[in-house]
């Protein structure tokens, strides 16, 4: 009976797995009907024959195997054999969830069943890896119970140590160079396509452009002209002499994402120095080049938020190392980012505190006050407003993020007295289906290791605050820069965690082998990290894959090529000195001056010149804007679809305006409006649907 129910099924799934895998290679186009069920009557027994034929192959190969072992020792050890080979073949039992993966769109429409069968197909991928794995015990050699050796053994066993030593930093290299190289064109590509906007791109563009010109931080579409409204980020002002090189937003794209594939260096560093393998060290570093959330944050536009994501694993990884001054370099680094990431540090002080090893205690209580310091002076003496969220007459408020958990618009208490009063509400808003998605594309290319970590686990709890607790659906959303609170710790935590598996002893009462088992569980996270990667990444075109609000356009249509050749065309007729004001879409491509603002019909009376995109005008703004060239007031220089170049004509008063604009800022909507604008002259959608940050408001 146990033989039965134990080892017989598994043949049979393997045949099965095996035969409808082929079946799905030879017929991919009729993989809709198959996994609809609806292929008809003729081609299914057609393909139960093939299950028959791939049955019986694997039941034969079992055999011939079984016999072998007979003539080799003596005993036919026929279940023993039949389990042997179940367990080293089991993820050929997966391949039809492969094929099943294979469905045109099939992450899009049914993303939890595609991370089901990933992770279906990762556990059997680790199970099958402890099966062939060697165990803990020195081998021969090690012991010294081998004879010398003769020195052409010598010479190769030199070889291949020198292989190990070196080859895992030059992979090392290669991937943060690929990585580099691949995402740097994906945004400079998706730039030209016209699908980024002045929020955020355009933001952060110009505040390169001002800071290197001396008005650090300055930007000059948002309210007061200074990002301290929104964000405090001076690691931009740091960062801004390399804008000399290139100044425009390219650049910032382009250094984004070579700054973010660097990550690659301290996950190695920290791999090897938790597991002391190079091997495993650059495996691990691949699944940060492969990260779907890392393609994500890189995808949309720039953030100063998303810079963090390196730092975060350097961090950690001088802390393991005990280097104090790494440690503290690299904490005032995060800290220059953004504000609030001095509350992200506070929990890496937390599991400093609880951490056992000595003089960790001392050195989180000083990574908590050095934080609860800066995030108080910069609150104070450097933002435009002194509440944790941004409100305020000249701030950007983002209380908006946690509406449902603080309906009455107390802030931080109000977020306090929901989770006192009411934490059944909590959980039902944390627990949403598309949060737990969120949560299983973070975790399974991870194989879930960081929940294994031991005390580690309490630096991952302000990310997961932060981000299941808000009530805007684009902070638990892989596409967008908000999971790079969360991430970074996730990468840190997984070598650890490997560590305690492999040297802790735990798997010992489970008659494991604590070796074998973290090799099992490593296999795993890159079976997992590859399917995730390949069906919600961004490396792979899939339907899936978002940078934050937009689909990211690979290449650039005949459409796209005319459109961004047009538009380069009109900037170039724009004077260096000249003021312009642009609407989003055109934004990110006059952001790199001075005078640079988000355009309305008032704006005749105000700026030199107008970059407008009239798709994206309504209401009083399109009306304004109507009459302002009926009127003569701006000159046409050059028009394409609805993109057009105007310029201000002095020759002809401009009629008053119905309402005192802000200066140097345009009308914009309230907030949870969208955009207008998704109907570009090209075939092609914006896809623009809400902004990051919104434009500036006028009084």
């Amino acid at each position: 009976m146990r033989a039965a129910t134990t080892w017989a099924p598994w043949p049979v799934l393997i045949g099965m797995g095996v035969a409808i895998f082929a079946w799905a290679q030879r017929h991919g186009g009729r993989l809709p009907k198959h996994q609809t069920n609806k292929l008809p009557e003729p081609e299914r027994l057609g393909l139960l024959r093939w299950v028959e034929v791939g049955a019986g192959a694997v039941a034969l190969l079992f055999l011939l195997i079984v016999v072998a072992r007979r003539l080799r020792t003596g005993s036919w050890a026929f279940l023993g054999t039949i389990g042997w080979l179940n367990r080293r073949l089991a993820p050929l039992a997966a391949l039809p969830l492969l094929a099943a993966l294979r469905l045109p769109n099939v992450e899009k429409d049914s993303p939890k069943l595609t991370l089901f069968f990933a992770a279906v197909t990762a556990a059997l991928v680790g199970y099958s890896a402890y099966a062939w794995g060697r165990g803990g015990d020195l081998s021969g050699a090690e012991r010294g119970e081998e004879p010398p050796e003769s020195p052409a053994r010598r010479r190769a066993r030199s070889l291949a140590a020198a292989a190990r030593r070196w080859l895992p930093p030059l992979g090392v290299a290669a991937l943060w160079a690929a990585y580099g190289l691949f995402f740097s064109r994906l945004a400079i590509t998706n730039h030209h396509a016209l699908n980024t906007r002045t929020t955020d791109l355009g933001y952060y563009d110009n505040i390169f452009y001002q800071s290197i010109h001396g008005r650090f931080l300055g930007c000059s579409f948002i309210k007061a002209g200074y990002h301290g409204s929104a964000h405090f980020d001076p690691i931009l002002v740091l960062l801004s002499p390399i804008y000399l090189l290139y100044p425009r937003a390219e650049l910032i794209l382009s250094l984004q994402a070579v700054w973010l594939g660097a990550g690659v260096v301290p996950v190695y560093l920290l791999a090897k120095d938790k597991l002391r393998d190079g091997g495993k060290a650059l495996l691990l570093a691949a699944l940060w080049a492969a990260y779907p959330a890392l393609h994500g944050a890189n995808m949309y536009e720039f953030h100063s938020l998303t810079l963090i994501s390196p730092l975060v694993v350097w961090l950690l990884y001088f802390y393991e190392r005990g280097a104090r001054a790494g440690y503290w370099v690299t904490l005032a680094l995060l800290l220059l980012c953004r504000e609030d990431v001095a509350i992200l540090m506070a929990f890496v002080g937390i599991a400093a505190i609880l951490d056992r090893r000595p003089g960790k205690a001392r050195l989180g209580l000083a990574t908590i006050l050095v934080s609860a310091v800066y995030f108080v002076v910069v609150k104070r003496r450097f933002m435009t407003s002194a509440d944790i969220f941004m409100t305020g007459q000249d701030a950007y408020s983002f209380a908006y993020y946690y509406d449902e958990m603080m309906p009455d618009k107390s802030g931080l208490k109000g977020i306090a007295i929901s989770l006192l009063t009411n934490p059944a509400f909590a959980l039902k808003l944390m627990l949403e289906e598309a949060k737990i998605v969120f949560l299983i594309q973070l975790f399974l290319p991870l194989a879930f290791l960081p929940l294994l970590a031991g005390r580690g686990r309490w630096m991952l709890l302000y990310g997961l605050v932060f981000c299941l607790l808000a009530s805007r659906d684009p902070v638990s959303s892989i596409y967008f820069q908000y999971s790079s609170v969360l991430f970074p710790i996730a990468f840190a935590l997984t070598p650890i965690a490997l560590q305690r598996i492999e040297d802790s002893g735990a798997a010992a009462p489970l008659g494991l082998d604590g070796r074998r088992l973290g090799r099992a569980a490593l296999a795993a996270a890159v079976v997992a990290s590859a399917l995730v990667s390949w069906k919600f990444g961004g490396i792979v075109d899939n339907a899936a894959f978002r940078g934050g609000f937009v689909r990211v356009a690979r290449t650039l249509t005949p459409q796209q090529r005319s459109n961004h050749a047009w538009v380069r065309e009109q900037v170039a007729k724009i004077p260096r000195g000249a003021s312009v004001a642009a609407t989003n879409r055109l934004g990110a491509h006059i952001s790199n001056r001075k005078e640079a603002f988000f355009y309305s019909g008032s704006h005749v009376r105000t700026v030199q010149y107008a970059f407008v995109d009239e798709a994206e005008l309504k209401g009083n703004d399109l009306d304004r804007h109507k009459a302002a060239i009926a009127r003569g007031e701006m000159n046409e220089l050059g028009r394409l679809g609805k993109m057009v170049l105007l310029e201000r004509n002095p020759t002809v008063k401009p009629a008053p305006p119905t309402a005192p604009p802000a200066k140097g800022v345009g009308d914009a909507k309230p907030r949870g409006e969208r955009d207008a604008g998704t109907s570009p002259p090209d075939p092609e959608p914006s896809g623009m649907e809400e902004p990051d940050e919104d434009p500036p408001r006028s009084p």
